[in-house]
């Protein structure tokens, strides 16, 4: 432990401080950033709205000369739904004092501008992890997320209006882990998402079943013992060996990349198509935000009434749409 220099020190001798706030608190928030790269804009309307194919038709079939031809109309089409989800930051909040002390070189931290950077980076992982649940937090006002798109009516029965029950083909695979996992639970998981030439693109998990999935990988990886020698990091005194380096930073399944998410909820490995998901984003309008971009919104700061002080908050508006949950399957309790 350092000792004191004492008021000598201090007294003739400023304090060095760092013109940056290191994060001891955020995690990962890899699938958020991954859906807002291909969001896609939400331009108005108070639902999106679409048309899907619910049902399988059932009259067509061979005949033979006057047999009589089916003439019955089939309705296969159901119209599906989804309202916007919103989501408000932490107050950004200053009292004129302080933002009156924190200028010239004596503010080697912009309070503005480190304090918009946390609270929006804060916002995001609250987005980030609704987006692994099924949209009934807060009283349901959170995003229809993983769990919502991908189920098999076990925890979702009704799916952006429409029942599982009724329409069986709203439903998405979902299957509990029995024992260790293994490269057939992962075959089974994307030839249930698969439909002909659709196929699963993207497996998301934790990074502790990633780590599993690993050393499924690793006894079957050729190594090269007579690689370049080194003798970077050898002790005083050793001689140098060969340079081995282990573990993987990157996996794919089939061609599907396979991410870690730390919001991922655990034990969960997703396996999802990506062209039907998508995250859609709604902007603002002027008279309730003073900028908003890609469903990110700021309202101002609003002064007080009676105190020297401002507030504002950063707003979010969107929803995750999907259009084929037998697209996607989710395989829960993997712990080995």
């Amino acid at each position: 432990m350092a000792i004191p220099l004492g008021n000598f020190v201090s007294t003739t001798t400023r304090q060095r401080f760092f013109n940056k706030a290191v994060d001891n608190a955020y995690t990962g928030n890899t699938l958020f950033a991954r859906l807002r790269a291909t969001a896609r804009p939400w331009s108005g309307g108070r639902q999106i709205t679409q048309a899907l194919i619910v049902s399988n038709r059932t009259q067509a079939s061979s005949f033979s000369s006057f047999d009589l031809l089916p003439t019955t109309q089939e309705d296969v089409r159901q119209m599906a739904s989804a309202d916007p989800a919103e989501y408000a930051s932490d107050p950004i909040t200053f009292s004129g004092i302080q933002l009156a002390v924190n200028k010239g070189p004596e503010a080697f931290l912009d309070a503005m501008a480190t304090e918009f950077s946390d609270v929006a980076r804060n916002l995001a992982e609250e987005i980030g992890a609704d987006l692994y649940l099924d949209g009934t937090s807060n009283t349901s006002k959170a995003i229809n997320g993983l769990a919502y798109q991908v189920d098999d009516g076990t925890s979702v029965t009704t799916w952006q209006g429409l029942s599982r029950t009724t329409y069986a083909n709203l439903n998405s695979t979902r299957t509990a882990q029995s024992g260790a996992l293994g490269f057939d639970d992962l075959a089974t998981d994307s030839d249930a998402a698969q439909r002909g030439n659709d196929a699963p693109n993207l497996i998301v998990t934790t990074p502790a079943v990633f780590s599993i999935i690993e050393r499924l990988v690793t006894p079957t990886l050729y190594m090269n013992y007579n690689g370049p020698s080194s003798s970077a990091g050898t002790a005083a005194g050793e001689r140098s060996g060969n340079a081995l380096n282990f573990g993987a930073t990157q996996l794919s399944w089939r061609g599907m990349p396979i991410i870690q998410d730390e919001m991922c909820t655990s034990g969960n490995i997703w396996t999802l198509n990506t062209n039907h998901l998508h995250l859609y984003q709604l902007d603002y309008t002027p008279e309730v935000a003073e900028f908003s971009k890609e469903g990110f919104a700021f309202t101002g700061f609003k002064k007080s009434q009676n105190q020297a002080a401002v507030v504002g908050h950063l707003l979010w508006a969107g929803q995750l749409w999907g259009d084929a949950p037998r697209t996607h399957a989710r395989r829960t309790g993997v712990t080995s």
